[in-house]
């Protein structure tokens, strides 16, 4: 055949979908692993404002743990209360964390919803760790309105136990939506509490710190994750030799896809996931996140 006299094309690979794929696995072992989740309960994010408060800090850092605080909840869509309000989020720092949290819990058991049982405060305590993290969780109703008391007698009237129960109360729903697609009530972060064993973080800037105590503060996070290679701010306790400053694109869309999902939505967690490929596909940091 007569040449045309043009120079041959190179040749082009097309990888956009591999690429995808493999963020696609990526995403769903990291939310696997991280989320901590309820078989027939949605996952738990803050429904009512953020306000937190940080002790055992000079003045100057703890202001600026508290604007970074801010500044995080504000970027990924959590509610953030006004700068008046009434503590949740508790981000304690003192050498002695296990005394501190002994002596907490025996002045305000209130604080520790064990409801579950005492193994998770025991372990709590009996854990040596930089950061310890304890989740208060109740449930909202799904149109984001509190789960109120209400009277059991008036829950009982026409009944004869109504006649006996006149001082007593209950938690009520009063959204009720016949429907396998949603969840009528879904788990809301009601207080978080952070402990720093200030033993333990010398080594790390007090933006990192920051970053850290924001990601397990704003979800219930599993600390322990196993994670890969993933870049994340839940491996900064871990041995490496080149630790993250800051959360990571993995963090931040993990936290914006959470906040930025239909809560009461069974399909919560695969939307989750779908929008976190999205945005980290076309990040060059998500690209080959684990061998």
């Amino acid at each position: 055949m007569p040449s045309s006299g043009k120079p041959p094309l190179d040749t082009v690979t097309v990888t956009g979908k591999r690429a995808r794929k493999e963020v696609e696995r990526a995403v769903n072992e990291f939310v696997f692993a991280v989320a901590v989740r309820s078989l027939q309960d949605s996952l738990s994010r803050w429904n009512r404002p953020v306000c937190p408060l940080v002790a055992g800090l000079p003045k100057e850092q703890g202001e600026f743990v508290l604007a970074r605080l801010s500044q995080i909840a504000t970027s990924v869509k959590a509610p953030l209360a006004d700068e008046h309000c009434k503590a949740n989020f508790y981000i304690l720092v003192t050498p002695q964390p296990e005394a501190l949290l002994k002596q907490w819990q025996a002045r305000d058991p209130r604080m520790f919803d064990t409801r579950n049982g005492m193994g998770q405060l025991r372990r709590l305590l009996d854990t040596p760790r930089a950061v310890r993290v304890w989740y208060n969780v109740g449930f909202s109703s799904s149109d984001g309105t509190p789960i109120t008391s209400e009277s059991l007698s008036a829950a009982l009237i026409g009944t004869s136990l109504g006649l006996n129960l006149q001082n007593e109360s209950i938690p009520a729903n009063r959204v009720g939506m016949p429907s396998r697609l949603r969840y009528t009530a879904v788990r809301s972060l009601s207080s978080v509490i952070v402990v720093v064993d200030a033993n333990r973080v010398q080594g790390l800037s007090i933006g990192q710190l920051s970053d850290y105590i924001g990601m397990v503060g704003l979800a219930e996070v599993n600390q322990d994750a196993e994670v890969g290679a993933v870049p994340t701010i839940l491996r900064l306790f871990r041995a490496s030799p080149d630790p993250l400053q800051a959360l990571s694109a993995w963090d931040q869309a993990f936290l914006l896809s959470l906040y930025g999902v239909d809560q009461a939505s069974v399909v919560e967690l695969p939307r989750m996931k779908s929008r976190m490929v999205s945005s980290l596909a076309v990040s060059p940091e998500a690209q080959h996140p684990a061998p």
